[in-house]
This record gives structure tokens, sequence and C-alpha cells, in this order.
């Protein structure tokens, strides 16, 4: 994995091919493949009662790759033009790519979102900063902040997300920033992502995931345990939190220090334990209401010193903590 992050002509000879040819075998094959997860699925509901999941997640994925297919050639068509040309034509590709997979993961899993305080997103610039729980949240942003409100959103993303070559391909030529989670220089990474949020323009914004990693319940007594002797605010917050993780400062830091936009706090619930895809296989993601809520933080009541910022910033997280917690309970389990 570490050779294929690094060499980036390496990486797009093995994962651009490998689409296609996952595309057009999985397509060539799909009547006998059509034939093994509906076997797969009758078994299940026969001997666990548990609903179709072989089916969904198999004509998920056929969906996937030929969204996936699609966005490398537009995106790569989109290369031929000018630099100005090609970053507008991009970030709308983006847009419709993230759609299509939002779209495909309603209709596959009957997914509800219901969304409040859609109000407090725009104007920009803003710095969004998102809780982390699932693979899926990764689409909230793109579906109920880009599309509706226009505003271009800057990504700080985890490097490991190269591997996807749409969004390799896309990723890098807009001005988003792969954070390599290992690099021994962690002061150049937060130097790559404060230029995110340098000059950033009305109709802009910066992402950004403070967790650093999906919700577990084993991360969240590992991570909270290491914080909770810290001394002061952050390990008052971190030895009580019951559903999100601590939030990693260093990156929102690195935003707050370059920018003063407002911040805008994207919470959801709904999407809990279903970080991997191994987690949806039981079933139970099916039919579910995800609650999106967003709440504006004007910039004026964020400190400007370092030290309040990083108390800001825990004080933000375990406000969304007990917002998860009146939704799901302290255990996860739903209480509506």
């Amino acid at each position: 994995m570490s050779y294929l992050l690094a060499n980036t002509l390496v990486r797009r000879l093995t994962t651009i091919p490998l689409v296609f040819v996952s595309l057009a075998i999985a397509t060539l094959l799909a009547p006998l493949l059509a034939l093994v997860v509906l076997a797969i699925d009758v078994s299940r509901l026969i001997n666990a009662r548990r609903p179709f999941m072989a089916s969904r997640m198999a004509g998920f994925a056929w969906v996937y790759l030929l969204g996936e297919a699609w966005a490398l050639l537009t995106m790569t068509l989109a290369g031929l033009f000018g630099r100005e040309r090609s970053l507008e034509m991009t970030f709308f590709l983006q847009r419709l790519w993230t759609g299509w997979n939002y779209q495909a993961l309603k209709f596959f899993f009957n997914l509800e979102f219901e969304v409040t305080g859609d109000g407090e997103v725009p104007p920009g610039p803003i710095l969004l900063l998102s809780r982390h729980a699932s693979m899926i949240d990764t689409m909230l942003p793109a579906r109920f902040v880009v599309r509706p409100h226009g505003i271009k959103l800057k990504y700080v993303l985890k490097k490991e997300l190269l591997v996807d070559p749409a969004l390799d391909i896309g990723g890098n030529r807009l001005p988003n920033y792969f954070v390599d989670r290992g690099a021994s220089d962690s002061e150049a990474e937060r130097n790559g992502i404060r230029m995110l949020s340098a000059d950033l323009q009305p109709d802009e914004g910066v992402l950004i995931y403070p967790e650093g990693t999906r919700y577990s319940e084993e991360k969240r007594i590992r991570f909270t345990t290491k914080l909770a002797n810290q001394p002061g605010r952050v390990g008052e917050v971190a030895a009580g939190l019951r559903r999100v993780l601590p939030p990693r400062p260093g990156g929102t830091l690195a935003l707050l220090e370059a920018s003063e936009a407002d911040v805008v706090l994207l919470m959801h619930r709904g999407l809990e334990g279903f970080a991997r895809a191994k987690d949806i296989w039981s079933g139970d993601l099916i039919g579910s209401t995800i609650t999106v809520e967003f709440r504006r933080i004007q910039r004026s009541q964020i400190p400007t010193e370092p030290e309040g910022q990083l108390n800001c910033l825990f004080d933000l997280w375990a406000a969304l903590d007990d917002w998860v917690v009146v939704g799901v309970g302290p255990s996860g389990e739903s209480e509506h």
C-alpha cells in the first residue's frame, strides 16, 4: 500500500485499469452473479431471518464501478482544457459523481435523510467540521453543502484514499490536501492544510474531519483513555465522551490559524455501527433515517489564541456528543 501511495504513476497504472476490468467482468458475469447472490440471500433469510444484503451490496458495487468509470473518463477529458476551465469542469463532475453515489446508497438501502439547520451553512467562506462515523458520511458535505449552496469545498483527506482512482485524478487536480498520517514531519502536513484555508473566497470552504478516523467503540475507549488524564478542558471533555471520538486538533487549528472564516459544524446520527462494509452486511442499515444538523459558530465567538481555540474545539465536540446521545443513547440504540 505504501508503495502505491508514494508512486503516482504506478498507482494509477494499477487502479485505473482495475476499475474498468472489474466493471467489464461484473457486467459479463451479471446473470451468474445474480444467481449466486440470490442464493446467498435466500439462505440467510431462511436460516437467520436476515434481509437480502448480498444482492443489495452487489447491485451497489456495480453501480459504484459504473460511476467510477464514468468519472475517470470525464475527469480525464476535462484535464485537456485550460487550467481554469478544467478546474470548473472538475468541480462540476465531482458534484455529479458524489450525487450518483448518494442516490445509489439511498436506493439500494432505502435510506432517508432529515436535515435541519440548513440555513446555517451559507454564506461562505466557511470551515466545515464534520463528525466521522461511517464511509457513508463522506457524501453528506457534497449533497447538503456543495449542491444546494454552491460552496466549493476543499477537502482534507487521508492519503490512503488515493487508491480510489477517480478521487486520485479529480482530488489532486482540485485544491485538496491528502494527509500522510504516518509522516515524520507533522509540521509540513499542517502547512499543507493551512494553505487550503488561506485567502478563501465567498463561494469556498474547507472540509475537515477533526476525529481523523471513523468512530468505533474500541477507538473511543483507546483514544479517550490517552487524553483523559490531560489537564484542563481537553482531559475533561475526553473523559466524558460517549458516542464520538475526541478530535485530533492539529489540522483544525491550522485552518483556524490561516483563515478568519466562520465555523460550521456538521452533525449526524444514524450511521453508528456502519463504519465498514462488513458492518453493513448485518442488514441493520436498511430503512434507516439519518439525521443531519448544521450549526454555525461566528468567528467572533472563537478565541484568537491557540489554547482558547483548542478548548473551543473540544467544547464543540462535547456538544456534538450530547446531541448524538440524545438521538441514539449512550449505548448506540436509537431512542426514537
